[in-house]
């Protein structure tokens, strides 16, 4: 099954595209016998659901994504209950069970200021306060303590940046470039766990 963006992971999981559509949700369980969805939002943005009029449907297992028009939407927890058009029985919502929610990219939904998602991280610039390039962003990582970009050099090598405002200076999201300030040696540290990594394997 293709693997397809989301619009959860911290405001800042890889990017693969699938028709330009984006993941928002994911159909767990179904609720009463009306034909109402129980769904696990995959957005970190708390109101995903409220407004939501429509929706591209991918049933589980299927390649295809069917847009369908959404009657209501609520939030309990941390889940939406939502109640698709023309499915009004347990037995025809029972068939959307493990269905993926999808929105175009157009519509996705806008993170709060000084956030950013993941992915659209990815391929950006960096440079220095200079404005010398000094690398690509590869990847992201994220781990309990911080969010951690992978900068991929023009000679192969790549070294790992906390993404803390002590390195990030500045984001440009139309230029697609990121200014940072380096601390002497971070590149050089980076490099040498590397070489010790391959010698202890």
């Amino acid at each position: 099954m293709p693997v397809t963006p989301s619009e959860k992971g911290g405001l800042v999981a890889r990017k693969v595209r699938m028709d330009e559509l984006v993941l928002i949700g994911v159909v767990r369980k179904v609720r009463g016998n009306k034909g109402d969805l129980k769904v696990e939002s995959m957005s970190d943005i708390p109101e995903r659901f409220s407004k939501l009029e429509n929706a591209f449907v991918r049933k589980r297992n299927s390649v295809e994504a069917v847009k369908m028009e959404i009657e209501k939407s609520e939030s309990v927890n941390d889940y939406a209950v939502i109640k698709l058009k023309g499915v009004d029985s347990y037995e025809g919502a029972e068939a959307f069970l493990g269905a993926e929610l999808l929105v175009p990219e157009s519509e996705r939904a806008v993170p709060p200021e000084g956030a950013y998602f993941v992915d659209s991280l990815i391929g950006m610039t960096l440079k220095n306060l200079a404005g010398e390039k000094i690398g690509v962003v590869a990847d992201l990582l994220s781990n309990s303590r911080q969010n951690v970009l992978t900068i991929r050099m023009d000679n192969g090598f790549e070294f790992d940046l906390p993404f803390v405002s002590a390195f990030i200076k500045g984001i440009d999201e139309v230029s697609r470039e990121i200014t940072v300030e380096l601390i002497e040696g971070i590149i050089e540290d980076t490099m040498s766990k590397s070489q010790r990594h391959v010698r202890e394997n």
